[in-house]
């Protein structure tokens, strides 16, 4: 696999508490910040998100978590509104759901190779 130079990605973390430093990755967003309207834009949800929330934090609101994740998937997916939801998470995500820092996909922006790229991120110790 062969390394993108206009593909990035951004990982969505769970932080129940903002004093502390636990934090479970939940989700991948890989973009082509390059070309945002017609260039690669995609969410990798982690499977088993739930089973590591609940581990971190029994008392979470999987159902709340459940339906950010649906809408921002969806409005990733619609053209007039990437631009926005990328720019409110960077903004604004700061409290339950953090954004981590943006990085260089490692892999060519082929669905499968990505999808094979965000299953690893989700077997790696937390980033």
């Amino acid at each position: 696999m062969t390394a993108s130079s206009d593909v990035e990605f951004i990982l969505l973390h769970y932080v129940p508490n903002m004093l502390s430093r636990q934090r479970v990755s939940i989700a991948a967003i890989f973009v082509d910040f390059d070309n945002l309207e017609e260039g690669i834009c995609t969410m990798s949800v982690a499977e088993d998100w739930r089973t590591k929330v609940r581990l971190l934090d029994p008392n979470a609101d999987l159902e709340m978590l459940s339906a950010l994740l649906m809408d921002i998937r969806h409005r990733l997916s619609s053209k007039n509104d990437r631009s926005d939801m990328l720019r409110q998470m960077e903004d604004s995500f700061s409290n339950a759901i953090q954004v981590s820092s943006r990085q260089k996909c490692p892999v060519s922006p082929t669905p499968e190779n990505i999808e094979v790229f965000a299953r690893g991120l989700w077997e790696a110790p937390m980033l």
